[in-house]
């Protein structure tokens, strides 16, 4: 049972698309208080003071941290200002959650972890796939060896064009979508990357490529080949809502699998499973319904469980302990080396 009189207050940094999310599921967590959102956007901050009167909401975060007073935040900003805004959320002795990544560079990501456990703080870094059923469900077959020794594991994740060109080129593909099978394969196979072959795709004219494949060697023998694109067009029936906003003018396609292939057996995933059609006006889609689905005004799915999961951490109870800020890391040497080696055409070791 929740100890109610065990307090957390919050602070929310981004109310776009999914920080709305974050703030929702925090919002209905009995032993949690929005008290602080900060927002750039106009529209957005309007709305998070409409839809959270008694919060104290702010206009730039780094002022935001300098002024409250709250236990943790959870940072849902652009990609490219996370490092920042964690280093402030860590000197002001907050305990962080903040989406992938950690940061954009691995100097900084080292740095975030290394002064998150020299003052005893807890940092969490947001790999979703880590808190859906299937996924945990297959890694539970692979931890008590029923697939055997794990001989290759193949990722795809393919998105939406339209999605690439409205935000998706803001920082390098291998952080923006393989990051989260890159976090899979080292959960999945307990294993650290030995080397990185990357193969980039710039077919769109964007300065980051919009197409990529890597393969990963592991240092017990497992081959993982991870690729990706965002040339899916509108036409494709959607399994996502609001990725830019609220409304349908935001639907795309996230189409990801993901198989595992041991000695003793294999396992196959689809990660967005059409299990609901829905067929209207606008077309044929896919409602996604494992990972922040919206359910009578409340997001659930993995994403609830994840956040509340830091949540009870948090309040010192039983969680699930399923993540990892050594591996976030490695995960962040895995992306930077893919870089080089699609930059450089060579093979990257990591040692």
């Amino acid at each position: 049972m929740t100890d109610l009189s065990r307090r957390i207050s919050f602070a929310l940094i981004g109310f776009g698309r999914f920080g709305k999310h974050h703030a929702n599921i925090l919002n209905h967590h009995p032993n949690v208080t929005v008290d602080a959102i900060c927002e750039t956007d106009p529209i957005a901050f309007q709305q998070a003071k409409n839809e959270f009167p008694d919060a104290k909401i702010y206009k730039e975060p780094l002022n935001m941290l300098q002024e409250i007073e709250v236990d943790a935040v959870t940072v849902v900003s652009p990609e490219d200002t996370h490092a920042e805004i964690v280093l402030a959320a860590l000197n002001s002795g907050l305990h962080v959650f903040c989406e992938k990544p950690l940061a954009t560079k691995l100097s900084d990501a080292k740095h975030l972890a290394n002064l998150a456990l020299e003052r005893k703080l807890k940092l969490r870094v947001g790999y979703i796939l880590r808190y859906e059923p299937r996924h945990r469900v297959l890694k539970q077959h692979i931890s008590s060896y029923k697939l055997g020794e794990l001989a290759r594991i193949r990722a795809k994740r393919d998105i939406s064009r339209s999605w690439f060109e409205a935000y998706g080129y803001r920082v390098h593909s291998a952080y923006e979508t393989l990051i989260h099978d890159i976090d899979l394969i080292l959960w999945l196979s307990q294993q650290r990357c030995q080397s990185v072959s990357a193969w980039g795709g710039y077919l769109l004219g964007y300065e980051v490529p919009e197409t990529l494949v890597m393969v990963l060697e592991m240092d017990k023998g497992t081959i993982c080949t991870l690729e990706s694109s965002w040339l899916l067009p509108s036409g494709t029936p959607a399994n996502i809502f609001g990725w830019e906003d609220s409304s349908d003018a935001g639907k795309g396609v996230v189409d990801a699998t993901l198989e595992v292939i041991g000695t003793k057996g294999s396992g196959f995933l689809k990660t967005y499973e059409p299990s609901l059609t829905i067929n209207d006006a606008t077309g044929s889609y896919n409602p996604d319904l494992a990972f922040w689905p919206q359910i009578d005004g409340r997001t659930a799915g993995a994403l609830r469980e994840e956040i509340w999961d830091f949540v009870q951490e948090l309040i010192g109870e039983s969680h699930a302990q399923v993540d990892s800020l050594d591996d976030s890391i490695h995960v962040q040497e895995i992306c930077e080396a893919a870089i080089e080696s699609e930059k450089s055409g060579k093979k990257i070791n990591i040692t």
